[in-house]
């Protein structure tokens, strides 16, 4: 079991994160809901080791975390983060050398990932070469290629096609099946809400809400939406806000009924 109790982290005095806590049993999957600078990232970054906690305690089956097993964790960084002149092999194994994986099981999870993934045919590509959809399976090869007991995968499923996202859960699920944890962020709840067993929702760093899913619908029941096209208009029905943030638009409609009729 993954446990963090009352989890806090400041930068200076900007909040990161504030008094969150959660556990996780092997073989489920939780998820970690919010908008940007809600504090998924730092929770991650916190459980990783990248970052010091200012408060609280992380501990994985009843012992605190001390961040000495390098294959404890594997990790999707919600930014891409592969060196592009690597050929996918070169650019795995060279990950995998890092967490002390032997070279023969490292050629054995690699041939399994890419096959799993239907990408065999880009082992001895240029990752500059690859789509974006399969740079980012790519680079879950590189979370799952030491076996890791945990799994982080911070905004997963941006970038890739609807088939590839089936793919995806699939995958989670069969992770599930062979007893790992796995912590999955998104923006929208309704990206992940057929994969995930419980969420954690955040709003600028607290705890907003945590349990099941459908719970959480029941007590908000708007619905949030992030799209790179000006699709809705304020004065739409059921539409209650836009906000243009970068280059995507933050939509915040009165029900899961107004996005369903808008294809959502």
């Amino acid at each position: 079991m993954l446990s963090v109790e009352h989890l806090t982290k400041y930068y200076g005095t900007k909040l990161g994160v504030k008094d969150l806590s959660f556990k996780i049993k092997k073989g489920k999957i939780l998820g970690l809901l919010g908008s940007n600078g809600s504090g998924k990232t730092t929770t991650f970054r916190v459980l990783l080791g990248l970052i010091e906690k200012s408060e609280g305690k992380v501990s994985y089956d009843g012992k605190q975390l001390d961040f000495t097993d390098k294959r404890l964790f594997g990790y999707l960084p919600e930014e891409k983060s592969l060196l592009r002149d690597l050929k996918v092999k070169e650019q795995v194994s060279d990950l995998a050398q890092l967490k002390h994986v032997p070279k023969e099981e490292i050629d054995a999870n690699l041939n399994y990932w890419l096959k799993y993934l239907n990408i065999e045919k880009y082992k001895d590509v240029k990752v500059s070469s690859l789509s974006k959809g399969n740079t980012q399976l790519v680079q879950v090869i590189c979370a799952l290629i030491h076996n890791p007991k945990i799994l982080i995968f911070d905004e997963p499923l941006n970038g890739l096609d609807i088939e590839n996202v089936g793919l995806f859960k699939k995958m989670c699920n069969d992770l599930k099946k062979e007893g790992k944890i796995v912590l999955i962020s998104s923006h929208q709840y309704n990206n992940i809400e057929d994969l995930v067993d419980e969420v954690v929702y955040l709003y600028q760093g607290e705890t907003c809400f945590k349990g099941n899913l459908r719970q959480l619908k029941r007590k908000h029941p708007e619905r949030f939406l992030v799209v790179e096209d000006p699709i809705f208009d304020e004065d739409d029905e059921g539409v209650v806000s836009i906000q243009h943030i970068g280059n995507k638009y933050h939509v915040k409609l009165e029900n899961e009924q107004i996005a369903y009729l808008k294809g959502f």
